[in-house]
C-alpha cells in the first residue's frame, strides 16, 4: 500500500463560502448584525411603526456579511486557520468571561541581581 509523503496544509480546513467567510464564520457574522439591526430599529419604532424591526433584523446582516467579508479576508490573509476564533476566546478571557485556564498576561522575563555582574 502506497502512502502519502506529505499531508496538504489545507486538506482537512474549511473551506471559504462567501466573501471571505468560512460557515460559521458567515453565521457568527449574520448573528452580530441581527442583533446590531435590533438595537438600530428599535428607537425608530414611534416613527414607523413595527415594520422597522424586521426590516432592521433583515438588511443589518445582509449588510454586515457583504461588507465585512472583505474586510475579515484582509484580516485572515497569512494567517492560522483558528484565528478569529482564537482572538475571540482572547477576548473573552480578557472581559472575565472566558476559560480561566487561558493564560492571557503577556510579561517578560525579568532577571533581580543584588550586585552587579561582571
Amino acid at each position: 500500500m502506497q502512502t502519502i509523503r506529505f499531508l496538504p496544509d489545507r486538506l482537512n480546513s474549511e473551506p471559504v463560502v462567501f466573501r471571505g467567510f468560512t460557515t460559521h464564520e458567515m453565521g457568527l457574522a449574520a448573528l452580530a448584525g441581527a442583533g446590531a439591526g435590533l438595537l438600530l430599529s428599535l428607537p425608530f419604532i414611534p416613527l414607523a411603526g413595527w415594520v422597522v424591526v424586521p426590516t432592521g433584523l433583515l438588511v443589518m446582516p445582509l449588510l454586515l456579511v457583504w461588507f465585512g467579508g472583505r474586510w475579515m479576508a484582509r484580516l485572515k490573509r497569512g494567517k492560522p486557520e483558528n484565528w478569529l476564533w482564537q482572538r475571540l476566546e482572547t477576548k473573552k478571557r480578557r472581559l472575565g468571561m472566558g476559560n480561566p485556564k487561558l493564560i492571557v498576561d503577556a510579561r517578560g522575563w525579568s532577571v533581580k541581581r543584588n550586585r552587579r555582574a561582571s
